[in-house]
């Protein structure tokens, strides 16, 4: 069995090939992907998040969308607004409902600052009280150095057509630094929404940023230009992710494989990593569903990327990005210098909740020429925030 499985890696591979190489050009070797914005500076998910992500010189802002009930693209990553936000305040007993039970306008009436501040009183801040829960859109204005635009009282303005679809309103950033992230894109259970993956791809051609319509983008388009992040104006601009194999399926039909697409997998879900059969039938599936890297899980006894998956990985042609790292302990295990277990990078990217030590850390090393300037306390303050 595992003979068969190894020949249909081989086989994949070979289909695959240069086209997958291709597209996993698109972006840059050590990545710094903002998980979620950040989860230690800011509330996780928020502008005050993604704002800073961009000013700290990310080369990928990383969100999970979902859907609410009357068809807006929610950027928020649990099952329910319970942990993020006031929603047991607002709309007693329904704290346990889905995401999708709640419309836009009952969602922008929730406060997902407050909950941070509660939790991290270290770096607590007044201001990050009221932050909203963002819609799609936001991040991408965000990464063009732009922020959503406010009434006096703080309330974000934005209307509904006749037709029921809802308009942003979005105003140059008086904070922003010039650098240009992309967008790194989670669909949670894709299952719980059907044809999210078409509603991404119209959004994103509506938004300007889908490479695979309007104005061809240049080849040649650097990732960096001089000390700013400049991966936002290139072919690789987005990824697509999710660990809903449905969900995988759908992406390869509506991008056609010619957009960035990573398969995760968790070392949580009881995947055996000891098992050559499993390993196997992962690699093969992302082959098959048309990704070109493997989004797994740090750990320490139950390791997402042991060695040897690592070299399953690589010998297939894809690549690997592994989330999420708070510590530069974590960065040195998956940068792999040294012999051992570490003789080679077990990472190409690194998912941060710190993108602020991990641009310094892959500095420090040598494979990064852009750093941070200043602290992300300053970053924060010059936000105002």
């Amino acid at each position: 069995m595992v003979f068969a499985i190894g020949l249909a890696l081989s086989a994949c591979n070979q289909a695959g090939g240069d086209g997958m190489k291709s597209i996993q050009a698109l972006m840059p070797e050590n990545a710094v992907i903002a998980h979620r914005g950040t989860i230690y500076w800011a509330p996780e998910l928020t502008e005050a998040a993604f704002r800073w992500a961009r000013n700290t010189g990310s080369d990928y802002m990383e969100l999970d969308v979902q859907r609410s009930k009357d068809g807006v693209l929610i950027i928020i990553h649990d099952r329910t607004f319970r942990r993020t936000t006031n929603v047991a305040e607002v709309f007693p007993g329904r704290e346990n409902d889905p995401i999708d039970s709640f419309t836009y306008e009952e969602i922008a009436m929730l406060d997902a600052g407050s909950p941070f501040n509660r939790l991290r009183p270290d770096q607590a801040r007044e201001s990050f009280t009221g932050q909203d829960v963002p819609v799609f859109e936001d991040i991408f204005r965000i990464a063009e150095g732009k922020r959503i635009r406010r009434n006096p009282d703080g309330t974000r303005l934005f209307h509904v057509d006749e037709n029921g679809k809802y308009h942003f309103e979005y105003e140059p950033d008086p904070a922003d630094n010039g650098h240009r992230p992309g967008i790194y894109i989670e669909v949670k259970v894709n299952e719980n929404y059907p044809g999210i993956e078409e509603q991404i791809y119209e959004e994103l051609t509506m938004m300007g940023w889908n490479p695979l319509e309007g104005k061809t983008i240049a080849k040649n388009e650097p990732f960096y230009t001089g000390e700013k992040v400049n991966i936002g104006n290139t072919r690789g601009k987005i990824l697509i992710q999710t660990f809903s194999r449905p969900g995988m399926v759908n992406f390869k039909r509506v991008f056609g494989e010619k957009v960035l697409c990573s398969f995760l997998i968790s070392n949580n879900r009881n995947t055996d990593f000891t098992s050559e059969e499993v390993l196997d039938e992962l690699i093969s599936f992302a082959l098959e569903s048309g990704a070109q890297f493997i989004g797994t899980n740090l750990g320490d006894e139950n390791d997402g990327l042991p060695p040897h998956f690592a070299e399953k990985i690589w010998a297939s042609g894809l690549k690997t990005n592994v989330y999420s790292f708070n510590t530069l302990e974590q960065m040195e295990k998956y940068f792999g210098e040294g012999t051992g277990r570490n003789a080679r990078p077990l990472a190409n990217g690194m998912i941060t909740n710190r993108a602020d030590l991990t641009v310094d850390f892959y500095h420090e090393k040598g494979v990064r020429k852009q750093k941070t300037t200043i602290s992300p306390e300053k970053i924060l303050e010059e936000l105002g925030y």
